[in-house]
């Protein structure tokens, strides 16, 4: 039977540390397996000595060692030359990880290019950390709905990481509540979804927020509720079918991943 595995890419910031020490914490749930992967982007871009390889070597394994006692699985060392995007796209394809773990620096702007890449072209699940995304469990999850046929794939891997940490679930809602149709609409789909967690005796809640058709809004009053009830993670999809919904999704992931204080899932929807 094939281990659980992790893909955490790292450049060795603070934001890549957090990210390889929360799939340690993960991994001791889980019993999964890290790959830890660095890219060098170009050869002629180091200095050339013969320590180089061994140098980056060492900072893996002064990452690595300290955790390794609290890993549930192994934990590998990979050093790739190339395109960063490149090589861990090439990574996932080749590991076919059940996740991947990425620290980002929210105060880059644009967010990084790495992170914003990998969100459009990674088939499983991206958790993105920043350097405030330092609690090591998952008590609380909010789980934002929206009316996409893709709901049902981000309710299961939800309900994968409740079972996992026994997490309370927050089923949230962004919603123009002068539109007392759509209002009706997605209070029907909260408590159809709240049902599921109740069958399976996860704890779970429902709350419905007041806002804007406006995606800065909308990305706002979601993040505000996480910070307010000390959330662990948000649960998102990234991209949709349509032009239309791949723009709005994707500009929302963004807003919500530059302005989040807790780490996000960000799902890609497989197309069936």
């Amino acid at each position: 039977m094939r281990k659980n595995r992790i893909l955490v890419p790292t450049n060795f910031s603070k934001q890549a540390e957090i990210a390889f020490k929360q799939s340690v914490f993960f991994s001791s749930k889980t019993n999964s397996d890290i790959f830890v992967l660095h890219v060098i982007p170009s050869l002629r871009k180091i200095d050339g000595s013969s320590n180089t390889i061994e140098t980056i070597q060492n900072k893996a394994d002064s990452l690595i060692d300290p955790m390794t006692s609290f890993a549930g699985g192994k934990i590998h060392t990979r050093i790739e030359t190339g395109k960063v995007i490149t090589q861990i796209l090439n990574a996932e394809q080749e590991l076919k990880p059940d996740y991947i773990f990425i620290g980002t620096d929210v105060s880059s702007k644009p967010l990084s290019s790495t992170t914003l890449r990998l969100l459009n072209h990674v088939d499983c699940p991206l958790v993105v950390f920043t350097n405030r995304s330092n609690k090591t469990g998952c008590d609380k999850i909010v789980l934002p709905l929206d009316l996409t046929k893709e709901t049902k794939q981000k309710i299961d891997y939800t309900i994968k990481i409740a079972q996992v940490y026994n997490s309370e679930v927050h089923i949230v809602s962004a919603t123009n509540f002068e539109d007392e149709i759509m209002c009706d609409i997605i209070k029907k789909q909260m408590s159809q979804v709240k049902s599921i967690f109740d069958k399976l005796e996860l704890k779970s809640q429902i709350k419905l927020l007041k806002t804007k058709n406006d995606i800065d809004i909308m990305a706002n009053e979601i993040n505000d509720y996480a910070d307010d009830i000390n959330a662990d993670l948000i649960v998102i999809m990234t991209r949709q079918e349509t032009k239309l919904q791949k723009f709005f999704v994707g500009s929302m992931a963004i807003k919500l991943i530059r302005k989040s204080t807790v780490p996000i899932m960000c799902i890609s929807p497989k197309i069936k």
